[in-house]
């Protein structure tokens, strides 16, 4: 009865929204949904950064002049850690994936579907988990959120799966930009990380820059933004060398990264039981926020106190005085660049739910503040053209694009958070190295390679590659015995008898498809033996559901096979029958060239 009544409440809906697709046409009714989905977005970006605030207040309660605060604040992530792995092993029952790579194979298998809970409970997984001082991000998590909300909006309008895909990807923008309040990065990642390829992202550039803008002005009005302007200083042509450098140091950092996201993966995937990992991930945790308070949560407070409150990285670290000289300053902000990639994925591995989006932009921010200063302790800073804090904003997005293999979303995510494009050379030739050394060291981003490591195939560039190539000659089988209509049932019978065939293509005197004749209709005929002269393949013979050209593509093959569930197709040339093809035979030779056919980049 519940379903009966859902059923008929979806019909009532549909025939509410159907009048608005024709007066609007398709492409303003897409336009009109992706605001949609961009606003539902906008929401759930605002109310995850309230549950993460949220908790946030509730750690804040322990106070921090206590002697004993040391010791019991590294713990408060275990709470964040253990209440994912309950909601994925109880209340999901083990069904609970996390971050970017369902949605990634969703777009490649061409699906585009998302289970219904994620437009929601990754809100409050990865909100506590963060909140609670995980050492994770939350751009993953919304992301993945707003892809959810996209896809399911598309279904719920039984949208076709193109459109679904188009809408999934809004969602995705307009998480990020609920996130950062960057419409056009958050487009771009959408372009870079969630569509299968270029080709098909840029007619989709209007729909993810309006889903975009409408979650960043939804998101500005409940909740403020979690970045603030940075005054940066205008770049110099003499400090070009060493944007070059920082550009490479990036690369090989991303590569790092990855790296060791696939090692702790697999350690950690040696571990049976998620309460042990969940306790081995806690207590890694505990020692590494105990001894370096600077790894606690996504990191962004210590980003933007790095130079104004360089105390703030030790500040509570049981081996405080350690740091106090410049050398061991600068020795801690060096390790913080290897122990933040080391703990995220433990912290994400162990169990808790969140991304390594924001530990890639923390890596950046310590990595340039580095260098920068590193180069100004030893003299090196020729003409004093060195900022440590262009440097440092910089160095964010050149690690962001190295790791996601996205170097548009680095460029434009950095130059909207840091109020302005004075940087956007820097950032172009810093992002692009970093992109190129680590696409040369690790053909895949850190999503895709994590698809590699689970036995997945990512590679939509191969897809899309094989797809688009026109059938080849040797599909078109020829050798299907034809039929006329004029021909008798004893005739067909006869040539039945010969054959293995289950499908007879029916041609005229020009050798032009008129229809076919299955078994399944010529069954009715075969215990009527006085027919066996009257009927005739005329009476007999269907008009084909579906006909190929010869110029047909496989991707287009595939899909008329899913649609009419048949097992072969008839093809015609201009027009004159020319064979048929089969699924099975189209299918085997597109798996072919997956394997045979390396990928662009």
């Amino acid at each position: 009865m519940r379903f009966s009544f859902l059923s008929w409440l979806h019909g009532r809906f549909l025939r509410l929204v159907n009048p608005f697709q024709k007066t609007l046409g398709e492409q303003n009714y897409i336009i009109l949904l992706s605001v949609l989905v961009g606003l539902l977005s906008g929401v759930a970006g605002a109310l995850l950064k309230s549950v993460e605030h949220l908790c946030q207040l509730v750690v804040g309660k322990i106070p921090a002049d206590a002697s004993w605060a040391v010791w019991l604040l590294p713990a408060t992530p275990a709470v964040g850690v253990f209440f994912c792995i309950f909601v994925s092993q109880v209340i999901a029952r083990g069904k609970y994936e996390r971050g970017l790579a369902g949605v990634i194979m969703s777009v490649k298998n061409r699906t585009g579907a998302i289970p219904l809970h994620k437009t929601f409970s990754h809100i409050i997984t990865s909100g506590v988990s963060v909140g609670f001082g995980v050492s994770a991000g939350l751009e993953a998590p919304v992301a993945l959120t707003g892809a959810a909300i996209g896809s399911n909006v598309a279904r719920s309008l039984l949208l076709n799966h193109e459109k679904r895909i188009l809408l999934l990807a809004c969602g995705g923008a307009a998480g990020i930009s609920a996130m950062f309040n960057t419409p056009v990065a958050g487009a771009f990642f959408a372009m870079e990380i969630l569509l299968p390829n270029t080709a098909s992202a840029v007619p989709a550039i209007i729909p993810l820059i309006l889903s975009s803008a409408t979650a960043l002005l939804v998101s500005q009005q409940i909740y403020p933004p979690r970045f603030y302007t940075f005054d940066l200083l205008q770049w110099n042509l003499r400090a070009v060398p060493y944007y070059i450098v920082l550009g490479a140091a990036a690369g090989l950092v991303s590569v790092f990264v990855i790296k060791m996201y696939m090692r702790i993966s697999k350690q950690y995937g040696r571990i049976r039981n998620p309460w042990v990992r969940g306790l081995v991930g806690s207590a890694i945790l505990y020692v590494a926020i105990l001894l370096f308070p600077a790894l606690r949560g996504d990191g962004y407070p210590f980003i933007s106190r790095l130079l104004a409150e360089p105390e703030a990285l030790y500040e509570g670290s049981a081996v405080a005085p350690l740091f106090s000289t410049p050398w061991m300053f600068l020795a801690l902000t060096f390790l913080l660049v290897f122990l933040k990639a080391l703990v995220s994925t433990s912290s994400l591995e162990s169990g808790a739910d969140g991304g390594i989006f924001a530990p890639s932009m923390y890596i950046g921010a310590f990595l340039g503040f580095s260098l920068s200063k590193l180069v100004h302790m030893t003299n090196l800073a020729w003409g004093g053209y060195i900022s440590e804090l262009n440097f440092l904003a910089i160095g964010m997005g050149g690690v962001l694009a190295g790791v996601m293999h996205a170097p548009l979303t680095g460029i434009f995510l950095i130059a909207e958070i840091t109020g302005g494009y004075k940087l956007f050379i820097p950032l172009m030739i810093v992002s692009a190295i970093s992109t190129f050394v680590c696409r040369k060291l690790c053909t895949h981003n850190v999503y895709k390679t994590m698809i590699l490591f689970h036995g997945g195939d990512p590679d939509t560039a191969r897809d899309a590659d094989a797809l688009t190539r026109a059938i080849p000659a040797d599909l078109i089988e020829s050798d299907y015995q034809p039929l006329a209509e004029t021909d008798s049932m004893r005739s067909v019978l006869a040539v039945v008898m010969k054959t293995h065939q289950n499908v007879f293509p029916v041609l005229d005197h020009g050798n032009r498809l008129v229809g076919i004749v299955t078994l399944d209709h010529i069954r009715r005929y075969l215990l009527e033996t006085s027919l066996y002269d009257v009927a005739l393949v005329f009476d007999m013979m269907r008009t084909p559901d579906d006909v190929l050209d010869s110029s047909a593509t496989l991707g287009c093959a595939i899909n008329r096979f899913e649609k009419s569930r048949a097992s072969a197709i008839p093809v015609v040339r201009d027009g004159v029958y020319a064979g048929f093809v089969t699924k099975e035979r189209v299918l085997d030779r597109y798996r072919y060239l997956i394997e045979t056919n390396p990928a662009v980049f």
